[in-house]
């Protein structure tokens, strides 16, 4: 079983089953996040794989779509097994942790939240360009590994004299994130293309509604109560936003049908869903 879209070279020929995992294809939508030679060793491999896989796993239904658009693949041969989330984010944090965990990371009054690497393809610029059509007293928290990208983030806000507005958190350790989902008015998360997009899942979870952008597998992740903009829409972001600030009609409602919808991601058995995968081949 290849786990990341791979198979050891000549296993078909020594006539091993095989099942490979693929999770994106980010490389073949967006290429221009990639050099030039991984794209062309990550497509040679993809090709190869579903060559010679007796079985593919895909975690989306986007996912599978694309297997089936760029590699020519089957649908019969392709089995979408979603990845299981946690259930953490839904236990509520005590007051003690908020208050501590508000004055460590000195955490503004009023926030919108983005977490993920902070890369271009996330597109946290959306959300940037968004904020300055927003409230004064409205912030957005940014959570996630940088990267040279964020430079060009960092260099909006100064030139749009910001810095007060947009708080950069790196390094943040794992339980510490639910509180901070948790102090927020809202998620949002404008990323270009993901393989599923676990975040909106963590934040629905947490009790946040969601706006996030078209073109990959998102509505998957987030559902129809999600409010879902092109990535290139920062006044469409921005009045999305408005839709899901404390206060904002029906807020509490698209909140309660969201979570309601992640439940089918939560206690996934993906142990027994491979295991029938690996039935088929037996």
């Amino acid at each position: 079983h290849g786990l990341t879209g791979e198979l050891p070279i000549g296993i078909k020929a020594a006539g091993i089953k095989t099942v490979v995992t693929i999770h994106d294809l980010i490389f073949m939508h967006h290429p221009e996040y990639y050099n030039w030679i991984d794209t062309k060793i990550y497509a040679w491999k993809f090709y190869k794989t579903c060559k010679e896989a007796d079985r593919i796993i895909a975690i989306s239904e986007c996912t599978k779509r694309d297997i089936m658009r760029f590699g020519g693949v089957s649908p019969s041969k392709i089995d979408v097994i979603y990845q299981s989330c946690s259930t953490e984010f839904k236990a509520r944090e005590s007051e003690k942790k908020l208050q501590k965990v508000h004055t460590d990371y000195m955490l503004p009054k009023r926030y919108i939240v983005n977490v993920g690497t902070i890369e271009e393809r996330k597109n946290v610029l959306l959300a940037v360009k968004a904020l300055t059509m927003l409230p004064d007293e409205i912030s957005l928290v940014i959570v996630g590994r940088p990267t040279p990208y964020t430079d060009k983030v960092k260099a909006f806000v100064a030139e749009h004299a910001m810095e007060h507005r947009v708080k950069f958190l790196h390094g943040v350790p794992h339980e510490d994130l639910p509180a901070i989902y948790q102090m927020a008015e809202a998620c949002v998360y404008p990323s270009r293309y993901e393989g599923f997009g676990l975040p909106i899942i963590e934040a629905i979870q947490s009790g946040l509604p969601v706006v996030a952008c078209t073109g990959s597998c998102l509505e998957e992740a987030g559902g129809n109560e999600t409010i879902y903009v092109k990535p290139d829409d920062a006044f469409g972001m921005a009045e999305a936003i408005k839709q899901v600030l404390v206060g904002a009609p029906g807020r509490e409602e698209r909140i309660a049908k969201s979570q309601q919808y992640v439940k089918r991601f939560e206690g996934n058995n993906v142990a027994q869903k491979v295991l029938d995968v690996y039935n088929k081949l037996i």
